[in-house]
C-alpha cells in the first residue's frame, strides 16, 4: 500500500528563483545534452533568527536525524544524508547567515499560485525575488544516494509580490535613442556641433 503524502506548509519566508507559472527548463550540458526534465520550483529564504522558520526546521532535521545510517559498500564510509535545508552563500561562497529550501514538482502537476487573500495570481504576474512567501509542500523521505528529504511543490501563497518585470536597456542605464517607424535613429539637428 502507498503512503499518501501529507501536505503541510511552510512558515513565510523570502522567495527566490520562482518559477511557478512556467517550468524551469532542464539543464543543457556543454555537450547540449539534456540532463533532467523541466520543473516548477521555488526556493524560499529563512533567517535564523526567525523563531516560526527555527521552529519548521528543527523537525525537518529531527527527521533527517532518524533516518537510519547508510554506509558506502565500496569504502565502508557513512554516506551523507540529503538535506533539504541549505546555507546560503554570498558571490564568494562565504555563508550569508541565513538557509534556502528548494520545493519542487514535475512539470505534469502545475501549482496552485494565490495572494494573501486566497486569489489565484494570474499567469501574467510572475512572482519576483524578494516577495515573501508560504509553500504548500509534500515530504518525501527517502533512502537512495545515503537518504534524505525532498519537497514537492503543491501550491504558493504570496504575502508580499515583488513582480518580477523584464529588465530594459534604460534601466540597465544605457543611452537609448529615438527611432522612426523603419527602425532608423531619429537626429535632431539642434544636436549637430558644426
Amino acid at each position: 500500500m502507498v503512503e499518501k503524502r501529507v501536505r503541510q506548509v511552510t512558515p513565510l519566508g523570502e522567495a527566490k528563483w520562482a518559477h511557478v507559472h512556467t517550468p524551469k527548463p532542464p539543464f543543457v550540458d556543454e555537450s547540449g545534452k539534456i540532463q533532467g526534465t523541466p520543473k516548477y520550483q521555488i526556493d524560499l529564504l529563512f533567517n535564523k533568527e526567525d523563531k516560526p522558520w527555527a521552529e519548521w526546521a528543527e523537525k525537518v532535521m529531527g527527521k533527517m536525524r532518524a533516518l537510519p545510517s547508510q554506509i558506502d559498500k565500496r569504502t565502508g564510509d557513512a554516506l551523507p544524508k540529503q538535506s533539504p535545508i541549505k546555507r546560503e552563500l554570498d558571490e564568494t561562497d562565504q555563508p550569508t547567515g541565513r538557509f534556502y529550501v528548494t520545493f519542487k514538482t514535475s512539470e505534469k502537476f502545475k501549482p496552485g499560485i494565490f495572494d494573501r487573500f486566497g486569489a489565484p495570481i494570474p499567469e501574467t504576474v510572475l512572482v519576483g525575488n524578494g516577495s515573501t512567501a508560504r509553500v504548500s509542500y509534500s515530504e518525501n523521505i527517502y533512502s537512495a544516494f545515503g537518504g534524505g528529504i525532498n519537497f514537492y511543490l503543491n501550491a504558493v501563497q504570496v504575502q508580499d509580490l515583488v513582480e518580477y518585470k523584464s529588465q530594459t536597456a534604460d534601466s540597465y542605464g544605457f543611452p537609448v535613442e529615438e527611432n522612426d517607424d523603419n527602425g532608423a535613429a531619429v537626429e535632431d539637428d539642434d544636436d549637430v556641433p558644426f
